[in-house]
């Protein structure tokens, strides 16, 4: 009985620490739904062990705004899919909430509906708008790990994904939205002082206005793939590491000007909720300034502060306004890295050090060099648990949202800590004194060397080999792929590692090509480049971002033969008098002799008259790739014929009088807007 007493008692002083910590888990189970409302009820009998009356009626209060906030959007969600399935549009006003690549994010007030309105929209965050609008289509993604419109919407919040055909400005809103407008447009005037007109591509201030204002809209691709591919992402980004950066800088700002503490913490609190606020109220920058905002009005109420309750706080307040931000992958990670961090420290402060002079020497008798290497050790040990505490909650994470892994993002964030202090100092200074003579260009140079630091340590750790992987395995040797693009536009892969046919323009192969090989476990030997011009020579370079040791292939005149570990490959050239009046006449035919004795014809869009000139024992195969020719095309019965192929695959925008040429003992299969992906 004494050790039962002793075991209630120790649990109801854990909750009484975090009396926020049991409501929270009760709301978390509550919006999971199914089994998870399991977390509710042991929040409840927890609780009710505990004797914690008022906890539990916390509980069941929190629980029930969460239950109702939640349905209640939901149903107004449903009721705006209905309309818009019955009529085919729907008439919305409401106030842009956050302006997307081509659109923005529109919320229509106090009845949970937020919408994604697509189309040409000039106006800016805070701005009131009417707009007629009808739904957007959307595909599933065909892989896993690819962007899928459904899953973002419903990790946003969203209502529907709607394409405008006619919106108008209407009065100004005052409400919160336009405070976050007029924040934007301050942080656009700060932009242009870190990125002055002219040096757009320079991806040095790119970093810089990423790191320091929370500015992505001018960082090219291929520096957010460096950190990406890095594993560290989350310092692209304004999160709660950078305000957790801001407010030690602040603070030793305040403590050299020798303030006292009351004026430092408001000091503090001002200037952290200046910087959330230009930045762009990011969940985890804001909830990190809940949690710094709390410890200092602890300290200065004089009360005891839990890191457990103010983590507690921020997180219930969010779920009971924002239910739909329990999917969203940022949420998630913030919360949960912080929780780590926590731990992390915890370790830290328990494990022996690991540079310790003598164990068995007092204090008292250190010298000055034995007290430095004290607190270097500190400072390396809490690095080392709580960069790697950090990596090993996010892994999970990053796994069933993104579907990656970053095995050296452990040892990355390590080698980047004391560089993300000196790029966000060195940048605030910039913004401060950039207008001064001499001192302003002094700083931006120091600013621009930090970040070149900065990119050179990330690119490393990105360039090394595995630093960025699915979780998917590696395709087989032996196995082909085609992918439908859009547009009538499509690529195939032929063996891993393989030769790529084709690419669609440079948006297609950032957004659709390289995430399609990457989640489907392909390493691209070499690229077979279809078409010439510059917007082929960009999508090639996309590609070549992520695999440098892909090797390119223009077609030429001559018969073109290569190998690799999934077999070899002949590229027929198209006939040298040809006609050029349409680029598809010039498309290559390609065979593949597979390591297992078959084989394959990628006809593509090639002309008639580049299959004729191919001799007849070129021809053959077991399985055939036919795409869409409009000037020469060849007859799919004679190509049949020829081959004698067993299977068939129609690449888009192929007629579909085609697919009848029917012949007894072959399979034919139409790559659609449906069937995106075809594997062979």
């Amino acid at each position: 009985m004494q050790e039962e007493d002793r075991l209630l008692r120790a649990v109801r002083h854990l909750i009484l620490r975090a009396p926020l910590f049991m409501p929270l888990l009760g709301v978390v189970g509550c919006l999971l739904g199914g089994q998870w409302w399991s977390l509710t009820v042991i929040a409840l009998f927890v609780s009710h062990l505990a004797r914690a009356r008022r906890i539990i009626l916390c509980t069941l209060l929190c629980v029930g705004i969460g239950w109702v906030q939640e349905h209640r959007q939901e149903h107004n969600r449903s009721n705006l899919r209905q309309q818009l399935q019955e009529k085919g549009y729907v008439y919305l006003e409401g106030t842009i909430e956050r302006k997307l690549s081509r659109g923005c994010i529109l919320d229509t007030g106090f009845n949970g509906v937020r919408v994604a309105l697509r189309g040409d929209i000039p106006w800016k965050t805070g701005d009131r708008i009417a707009a007629y609008a009808e739904p957007q289509p959307y595909y599933p993604a065909p892989i896993k790990g690819m962007f899928d419109t459904k899953t973002w919407l419903h990790s946003q919040g969203l209502a529907a994904n709607l394409r405008v055909q006619q919106a108008e400005y209407l009065e100004p809103s005052f409400g919160w939205l336009r405070i976050k407008g007029v924040a934007e447009s301050v942080r656009a005037q700060l932009v242009r002082t870190l990125m002055p007109p002219g040096k757009e591509d320079d991806p040095r201030r790119q970093v810089l206005c990423s790191l320091t204002l929370g500015d992505k809209s001018g960082a090219e691709q291929s520096v957010i793939n460096v950190f990406k591919r890095g594993g560290c992402l989350h310092a692209f980004a304004v999160s709660g590491l950078h305000v957790g950066i801001v407010s030690g800088l602040f603070y030793f700002l305040a403590f050299r000007l020798r303030l006292s503490p009351r004026t430092q913490a408001l000091l503090v609190l001002i200037l952290v909720g200046l910087f959330v606020m230009v930045t762009g109220l990011a969940v985890p920058a804001l909830r990190a300034y809940v949690m710094v905002a709390l410890v200092l009005i602890g300290r200065e109420l004089r009360r005891r502060v839990d890191m457990v309750n103010i983590w507690s706080l921020p997180a219930l307040m969010i779920l009971l306004i924002e239910p739909w931000q329990l999917g969203n992958a940022g949420f998630v990670l913030s919360f949960a890295v912080y929780a780590a961090i926590g731990i992390g420290v915890r370790v830290c402060m328990n494990v022996r050090p690991w540079l310790q002079p003598d164990s068995y020497l007092p204090r008292r008798l250190y010298t000055v060099w034995d007290d430095r290497l004290c607190k270097f050790d500190y400072i390396l040990r809490g690095t080392v648990i709580v960069s790697f505490s950090a990596w090993l909650v996010s892994l999970p994470i990053t796994a069933a949202f993104f579907h990656t892994v970053t095995p050296y993002s452990f040892l990355t964030n390590i080698a980047i800590s004391p560089l993300l202090p000196l790029v966000m100092g060195s940048g605030l200074l910039a913004l401060l004194l950039g207008g001064v003579p001499l001192i302003g260009a002094a700083v931006q140079w120091v600013a621009l060397k930090c970040s070149s630091l900065l990119i050179a340590v990330v690119s490393f750790f990105a360039s090394l080999p595995m630093s960025y992987m699915p979780i998917v395995p590696q395709a087989v040797a032996g196995q082909g792929m085609v992918c439908n693009l859009g547009y009538g536009e499509s690529f195939a892969v032929l063996g891993n590692p393989g030769l790529v046919v084709g690419t669609g323009s440079a948006a297609s192969a950032r957004f659709s090509t390289e995430p399609s090989l990457f989640f489907s476990g392909y390493r691209p030997a070499a690229l077979l480049k279809i078409h010439s011009g510059d917007k082929w020579d960009k999508a090639a370079a996309v590609l070549k971002e992520s695999w440098p040791q892909m090797q390119l292939l223009s077609i030429n005149e001559q018969v073109l033969h290569i190998s690799t570990e999934a077999g070899a490959y002949e590229v027929f050239p198209p006939p040298p008098d040809l006609s050029r009046s349409l680029a598809e006449n010039h498309c290559p035919i390609v065979r593949w002799h597979r390591a297992d004795g078959t084989k394959v014809l990628y006809v593509g869009g090639a002309s008639a008259l580049t299959w004729e000139q191919l001799p007849a024992e070129s021809k053959r195969a077991d399985i055939l790739i036919v795409g869409r020719n409009d000037d020469m095309p060849p007859e799919l019965k004679q190509l049949l014929a020829e081959s004698g192929a067993v299977r068939c695959i129609l690449l888009p925008d192929v007629p579909s009088q085609a697919g009848n040429a029917l012949i007894e003992g072959v399979e034919i299969e139409r790559l659609s807007d449906d069937a995106r992906i075809l594997k062979f």
